[in-house]
């Protein structure tokens, strides 16, 4: 009995955040229908010499569907498929399912009893067999009062090609798995199709699953494992190896095959074989291995001494995931991921966390839910949990319990038997049988990953390091490290932000005469651990206390924020692991007495002295200016105008195109456009992540965009530049550096830091820099065309400021003005060195974005929308359910007309123009909050003065997040009340566009369902 009056232990709500959205409404058939058609004429299967193409899968399992019915049998039934690994069990197990059977799986190889007991226990209405097997089939057919079971060669002679799936729904059984049950006869499990969508969609996120991937197929498919291998790779349009039996019993024949093979994912695989993998003698095993993206690994405790001999041999390119499940919870309930070299002195690879859509509760003997470091029994709770055992009411009642921790009606949990440890980093221990990736400030970090990039400074000679934790939560990283030649946490630092982001540079770095090493040679964490202590820390400048009340509030306010006990007076918030989302939350507290203060003095004042002093001078009070009334809308026209500049160079773009920012949301669109409507190639320049393949970077995100398949048209098009644009060289090789000078016909710039709060070095670097450096490529080439992507918020901010008249009147003072944002003075003063090249005769362009939202059909908008500032205010209203009250006119522009808008600019052969790339029909403020209204969303609005005071005050009372996301807002990052409109007339004028634009309410709509889905916005 499980005791609930003790309150459940915060890590819980950690580790069962998983909810995950899935294809809900489909069945294991339906999907594989779509994947059929999607992929008709990939190779779906390959097995030894045989290839089988997805569109044959399909022919074939309607034949085995179409046997199945004339045979009498119907939806529900049990039908059993008596068959050794290979394509026909996959073909029968598709054509099972299709005509709304629940498959049996029954290895021939198994003892005669064992499989007669499964059939008789299972009712099979039929049995699937190849005709090999027919003499050993015949007692099984005998037991089931079978006459002539069903051969598959004669389903492929004879069968009707073509079938209707049956009306079946996700809550249908799909299979029962027979496992050894404790009376000494099998039991069965019985599972639905819903499992194994939400199993698929969830390992398709984790693995990056596309359709250019070859997985194996290793497992018998009596065993739950092949479920994984199988659905993985068949739902998400991949290729099937299923290795021969010899591929399968030889490590060196296995490692051939993932060669000849090419593949890319090893599905599931025993442990016991992977520790054979690392005993094989073979020749060079890492050239076998270099195809492989990531492996995974079940079945038993995985060792950490057989990973380091993995990895050791077969290198560091390859994933390892550490698979656990039980067979009743859909073959896999936690996940353990490996990406660096396995350093951990402990003695197994822990077994993880729940995957997408699984809770998990550690229970000890008492029946109280385990804290960290604490043993209990693993329950288990998901809706993919099977439907209990086939024929086994008391048994089933027996694991299968009503859930306490959920208020759905008959919801039931899973006590798996499995005794585990809850470890501080919120992953599980597997400990015995019952019966015989750490986060900081809700960013993953791969504690490997900063190790590596640190091991690159030619100083280090050793480091490693540790997250502290506290109330199980991380609340700081430390840097423990060795040298060789002095070096300072600054330099340290410095070099970190070339390869981490900056939420993994470590707060605290301990420089040590060496690492302390456990008596078997590993890192001892331990004592590392134990070292932490901020006072012993190598800072930039010795540790002072506050003085002060300001000084020791805003010290506070810090050391809260980032979990520390104590920050120095003359310490840099961003060094000891601010970021931006800190600074949101230090504002969140000050603003309560100094409704003054702005998100950027923070980055321009970043030690509590300097913070302190700057707010000194600072009124308490908030400015009250008054809004000038106004009776007219004024538009911001395409100013300056600048002298034209004919172009001599090729056609349209040319045939080679230099492209930036290719990640990006409008740059991945630019490259749709481009591939689409030019046949020229394009050059991508990439900056170079640590761990990441600047090739498999873009297909990732353009896979995102346009699926799977769209791009694979066009890999002879597109070609990947390593490179960063702050370097003088932009970083690149010197091959690549000289077809750029030389080859180019034009480049597109539309990388850049879109943040709108920030440094302002960083900022200059890349995008004033930046520019000035691609400008430098075309100084001496009048035959290469430039085309700059830029802001209309410069427009929109020397409006604001109160410059615009002054601009409208005479252009050359246009660029003589300091914005107060950042991030558009950077592009500003970017923008003036493009309108110096213009005057030096050279072909360049501007264009001035608005803004970018969702696609205008589908409403799909960019991966981080959470990073977005109209998305961002969108949230803040709707978990607010407050607004202010604005005059104002909204540019919304859907991605694909932008993209579409640019396109067709930049082939004309006039230069020297400046573009206003917005929606030309601008909607009233008051639209799109009554079109939210209407999508269910309760919202109030308020006079602005208003709407922040209320923010400020009842901030203690209402979401920590929704006060973060209105911070911004406060400060004008958002719609303000202005009488300023974008105009593009001119620019439409000079375009051909393609792109109908829809209504305000139907890409509202199209925009919150999408978030929604998502899982960003809240539902109404």
């Amino acid at each position: 009995m499980l005791n609930l009056v003790k309150e459940k232990p915060s890590i819980y709500s950690e580790i069962n955040r998983t909810d995950e959205a899935y294809p809900a409404t489909e069945t294991i058939s339906s999907i594989f229908r779509h994947v059929a058609a999607r992929y008709a004429n990939k190779v779906a299967i390959s097995h030894g010499d045989i290839d089988i193409l997805y569109a044959d899968l399909f022919t074939k399992s309607s034949q085995i569907a179409n046997e199945l019915t004339n045979a009498g049998c119907r939806k529900g039934d049990f039908v059993g498929i008596y068959m050794e690994r290979s394509p026909e069990t996959v073909i029968s197990i598709l054509g099972v399912l299709r005509m709304g059977g629940v498959y049996v799986p029954i290895d021939p190889e198994h003892p005669i009893e064992r499989n007669r007991y499964i059939v008789q226990n299972a009712s099979c209405k039929q049995l699937i067999i190849k005709q090999r097997h027919i003499e050993t089939a015949a007692e099984l057919c005998l037991a089931l009062g079978i006459d002539t079971p069903i051969s598959i060669e004669s389903c492929f002679a004879n069968g009707e090609t073509s079938f209707e799936d049956a009306n079946i729904t996700p809550d249908d059984l799909a299979y029962v798995i027979y496992t050894s049950g404790s009376t000494g006869n099998p039991k069965g499990t019985l599972i639905a199709h819903r499992g194994v969508v939400n199993l698929s969609n969830t390992f398709a996120n984790k693995l990056e699953i596309s359709s250019v991937d070859v997985l194996t197929q290793f497992s018998t498919f009596s065993f739950d494992a092949s479920i994984l291998d199988t659905f993985n790779c068949l739902l998400n349009g991949a290729t099937l190896a299923i290795l021969t039996k010899d591929e399968q019993l030889t490590p060196d024949l296995f490692l051939s095959l993932l060669e000849s093979k090419k593949i890319t994912i090893i599905g599931c695989i025993p442990t016991s074989v992977f520790n054979r993998l690392t005993e094989t003698t073979i020749p060079n095993p890492k050239s076998m291995w270099q195809t492989v993206r990531n492996i995974t690994v079940g079945g038993e405790a995985l060792l950490t001494d057989h990973v380091r001999k993995f990895q050791d041999k077969f290198g560091m390119d390859t994933v390892i995931f550490n698979a656990y499940g039980p067979t009743e919870c859909t073959v896999v309930t936690t996940t353990f991921k490996i990406t660096e070299y396995w350093n951990s002195n402990s003695i197994t690879v822990p077994i993880g966390s729940p995957i997408g859509n699984y809770k998990i509760y550690v229970v000890k003997s008492d029946g109280t839910l385990a804290e960290v470091g604490e043993e209990g029994e693993l329950f288990i709770e998901s809706f993919a949990l099977a439907k209990g055992y086939l024929n086994l009411p008391d048994k089933t009642n027996e694991v299968f319990v009503t859930n306490p921790f959920s208020s759905a009606p008959n919801s039931k949990i899973y006590k798996s038997g499995d005794i585990v440890k809850v470890l501080s980093d919120g992953n599980l221990e597997f400990q015995y049988r019952k019966d015989g990736q750490l986060k900081l400030r809700g960013f993953r970090i791969e504690i490997g990953e900063i190790e590596n990039a640190l091991s690159k400074h030619p100083s280090i000679l050793d480091a490693s390091v540790v997250a502290i934790q506290e109330n199980n939560t991380v609340k700081h990283l430390s840097c423990f490290y060795s040298i060789k030649s002095v070096v300072s946490s600054a330099e340290l630092r410095a070099h970190l932000k070339s390869y981490v982001p900056y939420y993994m540079i470590p707060s605290f770095f301990y420089c040590l005469e060496e690492i302390p090493l456990s008596p078997t040679g590993k890192v001892d964490r331990k004592k590392l651990l134990a070292m932490d202590n901020i006072d012993l820390a190598e800072t930039n400048t010795p540790f002072e206390e506050p003085i002060g009340e300001l000084e020791f509030d805003i010290a506070s306010v810090w050391a809260k924020t980032l979990g520390l006990t104590r920050v120095g007076r003359n310490e840099s918030f961003f060094e000891i692991g601010g970021d931006s989302l800190g600074v949101m939350a230090v504002l969140s507290s000050l603003k309560q007495d100094y409704l003054n203060l702005r998100m950027n003095d923070l980055y321009e004042h970043p030690t509590v002295k300097d913070l302190a002093a700057y707010i000194s001078i600072l009124s308490r009070d908030a400015d009250e200016i008054e809004e000038t009334p106004f009776t007219e809308y004024k538009l911001l026209r395409e100013l300056p105008i600048l002298p034209k500049v004919q172009f001599h160079g090729q056609d349209g773009l040319g045939s080679n195109i230099l492209l930036t920012g290719a990640t990006g949301y409008l740059g991945s669109h630019l490259i749709y456009e481009l591939l689409t409507t030019t046949d020229a190639n394009l050059h991508l320049l990439v900056r170079p992540k640590l761990g990441h393949n600047g090739i498999a970077r873009v297909w990732e995100i353009l896979d995102a965009y346009w699926g799977q398949t769209f791009f694979a048209k066009y890999t002879n098009r597109i070609f990947v530049l390593e490179g960063d644009l702050a370097n003088a060289d932009l970083g690149l090789a010197a091959e690549d550096r000289k077809f750029v000078s030389t080859k180019i016909t034009s480049i597109i710039h539309a990388g850049a830091d879109v943040r709108h709060f920030g440094n302002m070095d960083d900022f200059h670097a890349t995008n004033v820099i930046g520019t000035q450096n691609l400008l430098r490529l075309v100084h001496d080439r009048p035959t290469v065309s430039f085309h700059f992507i830029s802001t209309l918020g410069i427009p929109e901010d020397m409006a604001s400021s109160g410059h615009w008249e002054t601009v409208s009147q005479s252009s050359q003072d246009f660029y003589s003005f300091q914005l107060e944002n950042v991030y558009t003075n950077s592009k500003l003063l970017a923008e003036k060195s493009v309108m110096n090249a213009i005057m030096a005769g050279l072909p360049c362009s501007i264009y001035r974005a608005g803004n970018l939202s969702c696609h205008s059909v589908s409403g799909r908008f960019q991966q981080n929308m959470h990073e977005n500032y109209f998305y961002r205010m969108i949230k803040a209203f709707l978990l607010l359910g407050k607004a202010p009250i604005v005059d104002a006119y909204l540019d919304i522009s859907p991605i694909d007309f932008a993209s579409n808008f640019m396109a067709s600019l930049m082939k004309q052969r006039t230069f020297g123009e400046i573009y206003h790339i917005c929606n030309p029909i601008q909607e009233h403020y008051d639209a799109l909050i009554g079109s939210l209204r209407e999508l269910g969303y309760a919202i109030d609005l308020l006079p602005q003065k208003e709407f922040e005071r209320w923010v400020i005050t009842e901030g203690n009372n209402i979401s920590k997040e929704a006060v973060q996301l209105a911070i911004p807002l406060l400060e004008g990052d958002g719609v303000r009340t202005s009488p300023y409109l974008y105009s593009c007339e001119s620019t439409i004028q000079k375009a051909s566009l393609l792109t109908q634009l829809p209504s305000l309410r139907a890409l509202v709509t199209a925009m919150v369902e999408h978030a929604v889905d998502r899982g960003y916005f809240p539902k109404p």
